[in-house]
């Protein structure tokens, strides 16, 4: 074997070799798992990506998940290598205490003073790491530090730290990270990513040290540990920062910044700057830079107080509601209580700006229609009280107060309000769980998760119905313009076939009763591209051939040779869709006369010139006179038929298309061109009326576009140039169906960010 200079290393023979055996063996199992889960992980990412591009609303995400899906797919091996060199780089760390030193500086990457300073995807990754190491210690704690204390044992107590564990949830997020590095997608796609990471590999950690631990025990390494408790699953408990009100106590702005989330950090970043370049005058409640400040616990049992009277929606579903001055309401309450702390902390002054700017954000959403704007606005006040309890709620999507926010406002956006508000069921809904919030919620954040399970079953109930009547709907659809592109397809086909032809009336009528419906039949069984079909095309062929009077001698003879063919095919399609056997005498009599004409029109003309009758001739009698007679229908005084079989006009299809019109190659058909099944329409008509509508189907056969309602009910149907034309005309606009508190944030964060430019 010949290894060249260049890519020789020596040998370290201090790390993993020296690796006492029962590390050996956990090493080399723990490989092997952990290479199967990433495999089922790359298994599933594609159906994933594929999933997320299909539900794209513009073509824009949807090229840039196919690309993230084709990449994924390319650097797969490349990543699992990676991964598993990293795997094995944290155990040799284990020899060498270097593992602790490239924890610490990972933890520090995320300071306070640092966190401007990180690029917006950089720091996203970053969070959704901390974000998945944090949860697994959360949920696998114990067993990991069971693990740890076993493997420090064995390390002749080196003082091992979870974080350097090689099996812990941050050195297998960071390998991770470093196989991540070979992706070159967006920082979307790559989130997806880690989610699947997330999904099918720190999930399964419980199964991993639970075996680790049983297996270093038997071979003796502190086998009599104690659990503290279940190395299971633990329900969701509130962090530090969202403990009861109740629970907390007065503070200064000195230790405001403890616990804090990474995302409302940055967004605290992003509105200092945005305060300091943007001159307002102070508000009607004073923020403290030192000294005592109002505690989250007062602040919410003000805000307790404020939101309880906040006045009833009936009043509000014709005129667009308006964001609380919350400050305005504390200020009031601050006055009605007295003392002497007046001010509010930086910490929680920056909730209530997020909040507020949250709320103007959802308040302004032409997605939503104004009556359910009303009721969503009433959740000011309990959303700000979670959000002074609860610094994760603007980063955690999980997070029960804002899904069930979410949710709410995504049941809205569907919604088209009725004549009566009080006798419409998802209405009624909404407002119910708004009101629960008002009534019940003071600072318990579990309240949360049951509204949210009763809601979505709520919801959950009324899809799978409106799915049922939608799929329905699709089937029926489907069919119709199945049956539509047949019929346009036989009469496209027959009509060629006898364009500028003067056809016999037997001929016309056997197209047009009979032979037209059964190719209509194989066009729908078979297929424009079977052989039932091409042999059905070939008898209208035969048919038009076997009739035409001014062929050459040598018909004569293939027509002979021809005719009981034709009958028998003839007989055989009309029997199989039922055709009246009377008729089909009738007109195979007509047709045997028709023959018998050609022929002998053929005679004729093999007379004239002859100079004499054909041998064979078929006919008895006078022949100048048959020959008269041949003449005449030779040349019958008729115009071709243009129309033999009439047919549906259909919109031509785009992969039949060689070029988009002109005038259609702008935004608004591209706008067109990029709706997805599922998006959300609104219809306007001249009333000023509008209808909410979602894209149920495209039907490719016939290329309509068919719009149901929130019920799976058809609405509305239109072609593609006819809903380029709606748009163009203002009478259709694309709704945005992306989780509303999302857009919500982005739309802050983006403002936030144009102001510090």
């Amino acid at each position: 074997m010949v290894i060249e200079l260049k890519s020789a290393k020596p040998m370290n023979v201090t790390s993993i070799d020296l690796l006492p055996a029962p590390l050996k063996k956990v090493r080399s199992h723990s490989s092997k798992l952990f290479l199967n889960m990433l495999a089922s992980m790359f298994d599933n990412a594609d159906d994933t990506l594929f999933e997320l591009a299909d539900k794209a609303i513009n073509n824009a995400d949807q090229t840039m998940y196919f690309d993230s899906m084709r990449e994924v797919r390319i650097k797969r091996q490349m990543m699992e290598k990676r991964f598993a060199q990293a795997l094995q780089d944290s155990f040799k760390n284990l020899q060498r205490n270097t593992v602790a030193q490239t924890a610490d500086s990972g933890q520090q990457a995320l300071s306070d003073e640092s966190l401007t300073l990180v690029q917006d995807d950089e720091l996203e990754e970053s969070v959704a790491i901390r974000g998945m190491v944090s949860k697994v210690n959360n949920l696998f704690g114990d067993a990991l530090q069971q693990l740890t204390q076993r493997m420090d044992a064995l390390l002749n107590n080196t003082s091992l730290s979870a974080e350097a564990n090689p099996l812990g949830p941050q050195c297998l997020c960071e390998a991770f990270q470093q196989a991540c590095l070979e992706l070159e997608i967006n920082i979307r796609a790559k989130l997806v990513i880690y989610k699947l990471f997330e999904k099918f590999v720190l999930s399964e950690l419980a199964d991993v040290y639970d075996w680790t631990n049983k297996f270093l025990a038997e071979q003796g390494i502190l086998p009599q540990i104690k659990p503290q408790s279940s190395s299971k699953a633990k329900p969701y408990r509130p962090t530090p920062s969202s403990v009861s009100a109740s629970q907390q106590t007065a503070h200064s702005p000195a230790d405001e910044d403890s616990g804090q989330d990474e995302v409302f950090s940055l967004l605290r970043g992003l509105l200092a700057t945005a305060k300091n370049k943007q001159s307002t005058e102070p508000g009607p409640l004073p923020v403290a830079e030192s000294g005592p400040v109002l505690a989250p616990s007062e602040l919410v049992q003000m805000l307790s107080t404020v939101q309880h009277s906040v006045p009833a929606s009936d009043n509000l579903v014709s005129i667009e509601p308006q964001p609380l001055n919350v400050r305005q309401a504390l200020h009031q309450q601050v006055e009605k209580r007295g003392g002497s702390v007046q001010a509010v902390g930086r910490v929680d002054d920056d909730s209530i700006n997020l909040v507020t700017m949250l709320f103007e954000f959802i308040l302004d959403d032409h997605n939503l229609p104004v009556p359910m704007k009303a009721l969503l606005a009433r959740l000011q006040i309990p959303m700000l009280k979670v959000a002074l309890l609860d610094k994760t709620f603007f980063s955690r999507g999980a997070h029960p107060a804002r899904k069930l926010l979410n949710e709410l406002a995504s049941a809205a956006m569907s919604w088209n309000p009725p004549a009566d508000l009080s006798r419409d069921a998802l209405y009624n809904k909404v407002r119910a769980v708004v009101g629960t919030v008002l009534d019940e919620f003071e600072d318990d954040v579990n309240l949360f998760p049951g509204l949210l399970e009763d809601f979505t079953d709520f919801v959950g109930k009324e899809r799978r119905k409106a799915e049922l009547i939608e799929q329905r709907t699709r089937d029926a659809e489907e069919g119709l313009g199945k049956t539509q592109r047949a019929r346009a397809e036989v009469g496209k086909t027959i009509n060629e076939k006898g364009a500028g032809r003067v056809l016999p009336p037997v001929v016309l009528a056997l197209l047009r009763e009979g032979w037209a419906n059964y190719l209509f039949l194989l066009h729908v069984r078979e297929g424009a591209e079977s052989e039932a079909w091409q042999a059905g095309v070939q008898v209208v062929d035969d048919l038009i051939w076997s009739t035409d009077r001014n062929a050459s001698f040598s018909h004569r003879s293939a027509l002979l040779t021809m005719i009981p063919s034709l009958l028998q095919r003839l007989r055989e399609g009309l029997n199989a869709i039922s055709f009246s056997k009377n008729r089909m005498r009738e007109l195979f009599v007509e047709l045997e006369a028709e023959h018998m004409k050609c022929l002998r029109s053929e005679d004729a003309e093999e007379t004239d010139d002859l100079g004499g009758t054909p041998a064979g001739s078929l006919t008895q009698g006078n022949d100048s006179a048959d020959h008269e007679e041949g003449s005449q229908n030779r040349r019958p005084e008729e115009a071709a038929a243009e129309v033999i079989v009439e047919a549906p006009e259909l919109e031509p299809l785009d992969d039949d298309s060689a070029a988009v019109v002109a005038e259609e190659n702008d935004a608004i058909a591209d706008l067109v061109d990029s709706m997805a099944v599922g998006a959300w329409v609104e219809f306007h008509n001249n009333e000023g009326e509008k209808n909410r509508c979602k894209l149920a189907a495209i039907i490719r056969v016939s290329g309509k576009y068919i719009f149901v309602n929130r019920l799976g009910i058809k609405v509305a149907e239109y072609t593609r140039s006819g809903l380029i034309e709606a748009a163009r005309a203002g009478v259709i606009s694309v709704l945005d169906n992306a989780l509303l508190f999302d857009r919500a944030l982005e739309s802050v964060i983006g403002h936030l960010r144009e102001m510090k430019d």
